[in-house]
């Protein structure tokens, strides 16, 4: 008898009713003991098997009890309320604290005004309280200034207001009783030439725009004052023609509102002084729209002898006169020698009749 046989001898089998792990000593090589009989490369290391649990909630984890859902809600309103009183009593706080004080007032869109007399003017004051500030005031002040069209202010932290500013840009000139106007497209009086609250720069901007020089007389005209449309529309007419146009060689031309003539186009230049009076308008009699032919027939009448004409008569786009250089004809028939006190949609006198 082997030593096989021996041991099957002295430890008999024993019925088991499923498969063990192997105890120490009984493993083949190539096999780990206590893992049931698995197998594993050498140099190979079996991965763990993640040990499941059960997801234990956050108050029983914390030992504490779970809320219910009257006292969350409760809670709730009760956090909602705080934050009410807050919103509602933080700013007068703040702002009777002084903690946030104007410290710059910006201004953009500045083209034409001066900076300086346009934040003296908007009635903002460095140092008070930033919170107290009224933006919607701030803007009726900056509205109510001369050239300034609308305005839009916000508040902004830490101390700055902005303004954005939109200009209203003028169109002509009009001088009348010693004093010259800027007028906008509308025929409003925006104010004077001269105004302190232009910049140096828009004044020079300024100078460019066409003068009407009006001669009329009579008493100042008041602040947003309107030139009627029919006056604007042939000064506008006449303020863009060109030397071009026409086929002058004078080197400037400049527009009256005479009493008795009308509105008169002036030609200057190195032996040249001509005057062509293009009368006065009105809705029916002689409309604006007759302008395009008397530019045309004052073209012809130049070509060639334009140092030899002092002034031009145009009835209307195809009849018309000239006399020499020095010579003024008579004031045309039905004109008032007296001058209006306002400019007016109403003509003064009848059309020149060549």
């Amino acid at each position: 008898m082997n030593e096989r046989d021996r041991r099957a001898q002295q430890h008999p089998s024993r019925r088991s009713g499923g498969a063990r792990p192997f105890g120490p000593g009984e493993a083949p090589l190539g096999v780990r003991p206590g893992l049931a009989g698995q197998r594993r490369r050498a140099g190979v290391e079996t991965a763990p098997r993640p040990v499941g649990r059960e997801a234990v909630p956050a108050g029983r984890r914390a030992g504490g009890r779970r809320l219910r859902p009257e006292t969350v809600r409760a809670l709730r309103r009760i956090a909602i309320l705080v934050l009410m009183i807050g919103a509602t009593l933080a700013p007068p706080a703040l702002a009777s604290s002084g903690t946030f004080k104007i410290t710059s007032l910006r201004l953009v869109g500045l083209g034409l005004l001066d900076e300086g007399a346009v934040s003296a003017a908007s009635g903002v004051v460095l140092g008070d309280g930033l919170l107290t500030s009224d933006p919607r005031r701030i803007e009726l002040m900056l509205d109510a200034i001369p050239f300034v069209a609308s305005s839009r202010v916000r508040v902004g932290l830490p101390g700055e207001i902005r303004a954005e500013i939109r200009e209203e840009r003028p169109l002509l000139r009009w001088s009348s009783s010693g004093s010259i106007y800027l007028l906008s497209g509308g025929g409003e009086l925006l104010g004077l030439a001269n105004s302190p609250l232009l910049s140096s720069a828009g004044r020079t901007m300024l100078d460019q725009l066409p003068l009407i020089n009006d001669l009329r007389g009579g008493a100042p005209l008041l602040a947003e004052a309107l030139i009627s449309r029919l006056d604007l529309d042939i000064a506008t007419r006449l303020a863009s023609l060109t030397l071009a146009d026409l086929g002058s060689t004078a080197t400037r031309l400049s527009i009256q509102i005479d009493p008795q003539y009308g509105f008169v186009l002036k030609g200057d230049g190195e032996g040249i002084a001509w005057n062509a009076v293009f009368g006065v308008y009105s809705a029916t009699i002689r409309p604006p729209e007759m302008l395009p032919g008397q530019v045309r027939l004052l073209r012809s009448l130049l070509a060639g002898r334009e140092r030899k004409i002092g002034w031009v008569i145009l009835a209307d786009g195809q009849a018309g006169t000239f006399t020499e250089p020095g010579i003024r004809p008579p004031a045309p028939p039905g004109a008032s020698a007296e001058p209006s006190t306002a400019p007016s949609s109403a003509p003064s006198g009848s059309p020149v009749t060549p």
